[in-house]
């Protein structure tokens, strides 16, 4: 094996996994983490219910994924939440999405989503195909949080073409689960063969990859020196503060990194009371602005009274720009839907995790803009010179960006990479 030193820039999911794979290689990985805790996107918060509540990935995507062999190995229990049990606000109430399928509206959403991925017409985001199609404004708001914010953006950032290219894949969300211990648990496994190699608070400032040694600064001034660098840092990170990379990075690769969309977008968890919402209720899909809420303790045995509220894309940056208080809007979209005061008038307390201000992270997960082509993805992950390769789940060319399983396989790539001979 020529390779036997590897930095990996990140101890989020993608991090994790590849260095987990180059340690049992038998190389010598150090793994630099610029916060002060592992996970990436992954994170939950302990003590404001009597349940964990993830404030950043917190579903897994269907069976037949690399998630589940680390369920098993964490021992942890997963919870079964099927999308037609959902609730949609369609006429000032609230009904069952199946019960929604049967009217016309909503039967169009559906046909649109079930069809999406033999999808053949012109760049264009999603919103300018259903204008095309001429779909209701029932059907839009369905949509907008179906598609949109599951997404982590809006319907007018949207593409189409890409997101039809895995939307197969992405059909899998129609068998999701939910972990019934925090999330983080899941990456146990990967953690617990790396623990020792993490360097938290390690902050990179400069990657050199052009000599016979790839040589990474800190902030502080220290370098350090491997055979190979993996970069899993996120899309945003590399669009909007990049470590400087000497050689710079070649055109195709800074085309890659803005011809993907990453945006930003926020969880607020709201803590009440007494429930006011249906028993049974997993997601509710408002036609509010605030287009998704769901309750995070369905499922567990926790006792407390919790919704999330999740909003992204255009419509936070709107909110940002109002200035206005989040968790006063929130609860007035829910007084709306419910009727009354009675978000307000039961509302005990409030947690805000805004992705958008992580400066590590920047953003939720990355989806297709209307331009996004494959070569983009395939060009954010190529190699460069032997010495720099790049992981995460934006860099998946198997159709699982934007999950974690996609973020674990393409660190696993990635560490192949790194080991194949040259």
């Amino acid at each position: 094996m020529s390779v036997k030193s590897v930095i990996v820039i990140g101890a989020g999911a993608a991090g994790l996994a590849a260095a987990e794979r180059l340690t049992g290689a038998g190389c010598a990985v150090t793994v630099l983490e610029a916060s002060d805790r592992a996970g990436g996107r992954i994170r939950h918060l302990e003590g404001f219910a009597d349940f964990p509540i993830e404030l950043g990935a917190e579903e897994v995507h269907g069976l037949e994924n690399c998630l589940v062999p680390l369920v098993e190995s964490a021992g942890v229990e997963l919870i079964r939440h099927e999308t037609l049990h959902d609730y949609i606000r369609y006429d000032g109430k609230l009904i069952s999405l199946e019960s929604a399928r049967a009217g016309e509206d909503l039967r169009e959403a559906f046909e649109f989503v079930d069809t999406v991925s033999r999808f053949e017409g012109p760049a264009w985001t999603v919103e300018q195909c259903i204008v095309a199609r001429h779909l209701p404004g029932h059907a839009w708001h369905y949509l907008d949080s179906r598609l949109g914010v599951e997404h982590g953006t809006t319907l007018d950032r949207l593409g189409m073409r890409g997101f039809a290219g895995y939307e197969r894949n992405w059909q899998l969300r129609e068998e999701n689960y939910t972990v019934r211990e925090p999330y983080v648990r899941l990456l146990d496994p990967l953690l617990d063969k790396v623990r020792d190699r993490i360097r938290y608070g390690a902050t990179v400032a400069r990657i050199e990859w052009g000599g016979p040694l790839a040589v990474v600064r800190l902030a502080g001034g220290e370098d350090l020196r491997a055979d190979a660098v993996i970069f899993t840092g996120s899309v945003a990170v590399l669009r909007d503060a990049p470590p400087e990379f000497s050689p710079a990075l070649p055109a195709e690769k800074r085309e890659a990194i803005t011809s993907i969309g990453m945006d930003g977008g926020m969880k607020i968890i709201l803590k009440f009371d007494r429930r006011f919402w249906p028993e049974d209720m997993y997601f509710l899909h408002s036609d509010t602005f605030w287009p998704q809420f769901w309750t995070p303790g369905k499922g567990r045995k926790g006792k407390a009274h919790i919704l999330t509220a999740f909003v992204s894309g255009t419509r936070a940056d709107f909110l940002r720009q109002l200035e206005v208080d989040l968790v006063e809007f929130a609860l007035g979209e829910l007084d709306r839907i419910f009727g009354g005061r009675v978000a307000s008038e039961h509302f005990e307390e409030a947690y805000v995790a805004d992705w958008t201000t992580e400066p590590f992270v920047r953003g939720l997960y990355s989806f297709p803009l209307a331009h996004t082509e494959p070569r983009h993805r395939e060009a954010l992950a190529a190699a460069l010179g032997g010495k720099l390769f790049f992981a995460g789940e934006a860099t998946d060319l198997d159709g699982h960006s934007g999950t974690v399983h996609g973020a674990i396989e393409s660190g696993r790539r990635a560490a192949g990479e790194v080991l194949a001979p040259s």
